[in-house]
This record gives structure tokens, sequence and C-alpha cells, in this order.
């Protein structure tokens, strides 16, 4: 587990420290907000991959907004797996 939390704290603190230096006063306060959601996301697939639980993944999120769509494509076009 410590070395997934170091894993961890290397790729988000680098990219934090990365953007922090390259777009200060650079980016308006929308695209602050969107930043932000962004590294909330990133935070929470990091918090997920250290304490290895089996939460929601961007696979899931997926599967439950366009699942049932994919499978009306797939039996329209016939598609046997």
């Amino acid at each position: 587990m410590w070395e997934r939390l170091i894993v961890v704290i290397a790729a988000v603190g680098g990219m934090l420290l990365y953007d922090g230096v390259t777009l200060r006063k650079k980016i308006t306060r929308r695209e602050k907000g969107v930043y932000a959601v962004i590294v909330a996301g990133c935070l929470y697939m990091g918090i997920d991959y250290v304490v290895n639980r089996d939460w929601f993944d961007m696979y899931d999120i997926v599967e439950f907004a366009l699942g049932e769509a994919a499978k009306q494509v797939e039996a329209t076009l016939g598609v046997k797996w």
C-alpha cells in the first residue's frame, strides 16, 4: 500500500507543481473550475488505486451511462460474442 501511495503522491504532486508554475495567472476562473473538477477525479482514482477497493471506476460509469444503448446497437447489428 505504501508503494502505491508514493506513486500517487509523485504523480499528482508532479502534475500540480507543473500546472501551478505553468498556468499561474494564465487561466480564467471558469477554467480553474474545470481544472478543479478534473483534479478531483484524479484524486478519487488515485485514492481508489491506493486502497485497492472495488469502487466505481470509469468503466462502471460508462457502462451505466451507455450500457443499454450499446446492447441495443449490438442486438441491431447481430453481433455474436
